[in-house]
């Protein structure tokens, strides 16, 4: 009885340099999330512009702007740091699909941004007084990244339970 045998040689090689996975951004998910960072970044520099509003809303107890910042935020920082971990190790997305902290991450992150972007649209539309452009642009914005997490939360609910 005969039996082949194929040797495979690997050859590494050790550098200082910084190897960046830029494939992932050409996947689905790597697309998905670096549009939900350059979004969250988006709308984040627009609340950062408006800060006195945002204070002043503080002041008068009008938390809904506070609770959208805090939103946007949160998941702006972490999406943030999967995108960075995933650029920076080969292995990091392929891992993460398979668990299903995707789903429930972004899930999480679907629900509390279309919470979020509903109430403070509800709030400037009621309150003219501290209505401001930005802050409805801030909360069309955050339904656009509400649909992302969404499509993310499919993405990796189907990358979870396999084919």
């Amino acid at each position: 009885m005969s039996h082949t045998v194929t040797v495979t040689r690997t050859t590494t090689s050790t550098t200082s340099a910084i190897i960046l996975n830029t494939g992932y951004v050409k996947s689905i998910p790597g697309l998905l999330k670096l549009a939900e960072v350059i979004l969250g970044a988006i709308v984040l520099t627009l609340l950062i512009i408006n800060r006195e509003y945002l204070c002043t809303c503080w002041v008068y107890g009008h938390n809904t702007h506070i609770f959208f910042l805090s939103i946007i935020t949160t998941f702006f920082i972490a999406s943030l740091i999967l995108l960075i971990s995933c650029l920076l190790s080969i292995s990091t997305g392929p891992i993460i699909s398979k668990t299903n902290f995707e789903f429930i991450y972004h899930g999480t992150g679907f629900i509390l941004l279309l919470v979020a972007a509903v109430y403070l649209l509800i709030e400037t539309n009621n309150n003219n007084r501290y209505a401001n452009n930005h802050f409805v642009i801030a909360s069309i914005l955050a339904f656009i990244m509400a649909a992302f997490y969404l499509l993310s939360s499919i993405w990796g609910y189907r990358s979870y339970r396999g084919p």
